[in-house]
């Protein structure tokens, strides 16, 4: 949100005073339009962007418009290889962790779900659980290093659909829902949101499932950036230590990779991560997988 950006600018300012940063708020492909558009006119007007599809960065390479980075980043030996591009030109500042979570006023400890598979116990069927309406988390786990597979991931969709939950619109909605108790169960929600309610005294908790589906946005770098060792020296303080904290303590995104000081990484710790990398993305595209998973879902009309 522009608040955040506004905050994280402050903390860069506190280090670098000298800098100033300029900050402008879209969402992801209206900022993958603009930095494309630009570029090809000739007219880059920004040094750096968060957000942006990861399906364009392969034709973004082929254009040049991607700058290499990663190399001044510190501490990138012990960033986990899946938070950051193997050309170099994009790095995850901070994730968000997909877990079932649940009502604790409706659901004890003891029956809550241990692992995915307890979401297709006929126990849960008939509208008890909800369900948002965007079948990543699913092709994620059948294609990521560490997950399900295909085949795995398709029969567990389909059981998981004949379980009949409650379709929610997005992951704020699904959320809310939960915690006002219109359903037990939210599948494969941000545990960020159960952090965030559990402060403040909501009935939720979550299952400390495996794997554990991570995604998150990145930054690129522009070439033909206006501002590129400007650019670079925040680049720099972002993904340092003190960086990914700032972000996280902002954002609520914390870097999930174990060792990274975040609060989302010790929250996790001993659990299987699945990364949804850009690799991923652009297989899922080739095969079809966002629109395959949404049908078995019943998320198209």
């Amino acid at each position: 949100t522009p608040a955040e950006g506004k905050r994280i600018i402050a903390e860069f300012n506190k280090v670098y005073p000298f800098i100033k940063v300029n900050y402008w708020r879209g969402e992801g492909e209206e900022i993958a339009s603009k930095q494309e558009m630009e570029f090809i006119a000739g007219r880059t007007s920004n040094d750096m962007a968060v957000g942006g599809e990861p399906v364009n960065y392969p034709r973004w390479r082929k254009m040049g418009m991607l700058e290499k980075f990663t190399d001044i980043i510190p501490e990138i030996k012990n960033i986990d290889k899946k938070m950051y591009s193997k050309y170099g030109d994009w790095v995850m500042p901070g994730n968000n962790a997909q877990t079932p979570a649940y009502n604790t006023k409706l659901v004890s400890a003891a029956e809550a779900p241990k692992n995915w598979e307890d979401l297709i116990n006929p126990k849960w069927k008939g509208q008890q659980l909800g369900l948002p309406i965007d079948p990543k988390t699913w092709w994620t786990l059948a294609l990521a290093e560490g997950g399900w597979g295909i085949e795995k991931a398709i029969d567990f969709a389909t059981k998981l659909k004949a379980q009949n939950p409650i379709m929610c619109k997005g992951m704020v909605e699904g959320h809310t829902l939960l915690v006002a108790g219109e359903f037990k169960i939210y599948t494969n929600g941000y545990l960020r949101h159960v952090l965030l309610s559990q402060e403040k005294g909501a009935a939720v908790d979550w299952a400390r499932v495996k794997p554990v589906s991570i995604t998150g946005s990145s930054f690129t770098l522009q070439k033909k950036a206006p501002h590129p060792n400007a650019a670079r020296l925040f680049l720099e303080w972002q993904f340092s230590p003190q960086g990914l904290v700032v972000y996280e303590a902002i954002t609520g995104k914390g870097a999930a990779f174990p060792g990274s000081g975040t609060r989302l990484s010790k929250t996790l710790e001993g659990l299987t991560l699945v990364y949804r990398t850009e690799e991923i993305e652009m297989k899922a595209v080739e095969m079809g997988l966002d629109k395959k998973f949404s049908e078995i879902l019943g998320m198209t009309q």
